[in-house]
């Protein structure tokens, strides 16, 4: 029975994970099975068990807690533990998703190992080499045997790069979120997320972030629901003290615990407008037809901005009058910008007949 190790460390994995999960189960006949290795990438509980439960995925094999957070340092106990699973399990293949250290680890390790890497959501580019997502990408795209890309534009970015042969199968994360959303009313909300280091690790660059987004808010009487990363929590009681949370209520922003992805989506759905930093929360809210601000100067789905979707705003200076115009964007969905929702069930079905006919 074919066997293949799914490695996975940040919340965009487990729910990239649910999908293909959900496909093996209804697949039987294909014969697969999946051992889950989740890196410890996401320590905190609430970024990490919540998803596993409400996402009805299996408890992972194996669990790691790491022990550093200097990156070259994590990056070497990851592959070192990696490694460790990989010799014991002796998969068929290995599968990686997106681009966090833990993709690029398992990467490497299944290239030592000599097992086939398989890299969903291939081919993605920002073009900001400064982004760490980035060199991940790159470097993980160079050494996969069998790539999977979300988009057209993927496809041509690692055309470009003189790597061919990669399957367009539509994004797996839009299979999740067809799969989960519900229809729900707009109500007088904003949804705000913001966990990027380039937005939250200087304490007043948060900041500004927050009052210029709760200005803008107030003025039109919306509210601002802020499921906070501990990232970004740290930051802004850095910045303003232990009364954080009082004080960006002061501004017109309520700070909630992080949610679990199904009241994630909820909470797309009946907001009138999204903010975020997050790759795969910008997406989502396509998904949800909810058009949304992306607090960074670029992004990897960048049809989301030539259709409007999405606007960049780089800076918080730049967030008011973007704003104003966005929020009014009717997002047309129509344009299965990320396939029908079956994505998951292609790229098993190319992985089944690739390894069996290898």
């Amino acid at each position: 029975m074919p066997r293949l190790l799914t490695i996975l460390g940040a919340r965009p994995q487990f729910i990239k994970a649910a999908a293909l999960t959900r496909a093996i189960a209804a697949n039987p006949e294909m014969g697969w099975t999946q051992d889950i290795l989740h890196t410890g990438q996401h320590y905190d509980e609430s970024l990490s068990k919540v998803f596993f439960d409400t996402l009805n995925l299996p408890e992972p094999r194996w669990q790691f807690s790491l022990n550093h957070s200097n990156r070259p340092e994590r990056m070497e106990e990851m592959r070192n533990g990696i490694r460790e699973c990989v010799q014991e399990s002796k998969p068929d293949a290995i599968l990686v998703y997106g681009d966090t250290d833990s993709t690029l680890a398992g990467a490497q390790v299944a290239k030592e190992e000599g097992v086939i890497l398989i890299h969903v959501e291939a081919g993605l580019r920002s073009f900001d080499l400064e982004m760490p997502e980035e060199i991940n990408r790159i470097e993980t795209d160079k050494i996969s045997d069998i790539l999977f890309a979300p988009t057209i534009s993927a496809v041509k970015n690692l055309e470009k790069e003189g790597i061919y042969g990669a399957f367009l199968t539509g994004d797996i994360m839009h299979d999740n979120a067809v799969h989960f959303s519900s229809n729900s009313k707009n109500i007088n909300q904003i949804l705000l997320t913001m966990h990027r280091p380039s937005n939250v690790d200087e304490p007043s660059r948060a900041i500004s972030w927050v009052k210029e987004i709760g200005s803008w808010a107030n003025s039109k009487d919306l509210n601002i629901i802020f499921p906070i990363h501990p990232r970004t929590q740290k930051s802004l009681e850095m910045g303003i003290g232990t009364n954080w949370k009082e004080k960006i209520a002061n501004w017109g922003v309520e700070a909630v615990n992080p949610v679990g992805y199904v009241e994630l989506l909820g909470l797309i759905n009946e907001s009138q407008l999204v903010v975020t930093d997050s790759g795969g929360i910008q997406k989502e809210s396509y998904s949800c037809a909810t058009p949304s601000v992306v607090i960074r100067h670029n992004t990897e789905w960048e049809e989301l901005v030539e259709l409007g979707c999405t606007v960049l705003c780089p800076e918080p200076n730049d967030f008011k009058p973007l704003a104003d115009a966005q929020i009014n964007v009717d997002v047309d969905t129509s344009t299965e910008l990320y396939g029908d929702g079956n994505a998951a069930l292609s790229i098993l079905q190319i992985i089944n007949n690739k390894l069996n006919n290898a």
